[in-house]
């Protein structure tokens, strides 16, 4: 019987590893990758253009984030995304070599507010918008600047619009997506961002240590990741997702 069960999961990974097509693992995280939105996927396009430009074909499966990690852990999928570097490593996984995205924090404000910040003091002049339970809300907080917190993130975009606060810090990607999910056009164009970031995070794409010459199949996507960006083509996409 274990034997058996040895041999079902090796013919699962040779499967999730054909030489022309792999399965990935993922969830719903919009503006990252969805099933539900098709310009709300970033993520998903870059990998997908990297891996083609290999002659790799991805077929993506969408489970709770929970079951993706664990099928790609288990061997059951090659890869899962997007993920950032934890402090153990991941020790059942390899990483990209570079991220597939980086991810910005910034301030995003009215463009005829002219909101300008060089440090942490710079700030203090403002009103700033903050959301409860948020990491980089705890994090301003912490440093002595007085943020009006709120429970539910739209509506720091909404009391932007008023004139109530001058600003709110927020992921680059999702900030524009719910401005232009939550705005007409004309309003949504009336926001833009400060271009210092206030922190990044880098997302990776983790690849499963039990699926038979993973290594190849990282290093494929590793060299159609560089030659995406080289064409131009990655800062394209990233562009069309505002």
């Amino acid at each position: 019987m274990k034997r058996f069960a040895i041999t079902c999961l090796i013919l699962i990974c040779l499967n999730s590893i054909n030489a022309n097509e792999i399965r990935i693992d993922i969830g719903d995280w919009e503006p990252f990758t969805s099933s539900r939105e098709k310009n709300a996927n970033i993520t998903e396009k870059l990998v997908i253009e990297a891996f083609k430009l290999e002659n790799i074909k991805v077929k993506l499966s969408y489970y709770p984030w929970k079951r993706s990690f664990v099928n790609v852990r288990n061997g059951e999928s090659v890869a899962t995304f997007p993920w950032m570097k934890t402090k153990d490593g991941n020790k059942d996984f390899f990483y990209s070599k570079e991220p597939v995205l980086k991810e910005s924090i910034v301030f995003f404000h009215l463009k005829n507010n002219w909101f300008k910040w060089n440090n942490y003091k710079s700030l203090k002049k403002y009103s700033i918008g903050g959301t409860i339970g948020y990491l980089y809300s705890d994090d301003l907080q912490k440093r002595g600047i007085k943020l009006q917190m709120v429970g539910k993130e739209d509506l720091n975009y909404k009391k932007i619009l008023a004139g109530r606060i001058d600003a709110y810090p927020a992921s680059y990607f999702v900030g524009y997506y719910q401005i232009n999910m939550l705005f007409e056009k004309k309003q949504a164009s009336l926001f833009t961002h400060h271009s210092k970031p206030l922190m990044t995070t880098d997302y990776y794409i983790l690849f499963s240590k039990k699926i038979p010459n993973i290594k190849g199949i990282i290093k494929k996507f590793n060299s159609g990741l560089k030659k995406l960006k080289k064409s131009g083509r990655y800062d394209e996409l990233v562009k069309k997702q505002r």
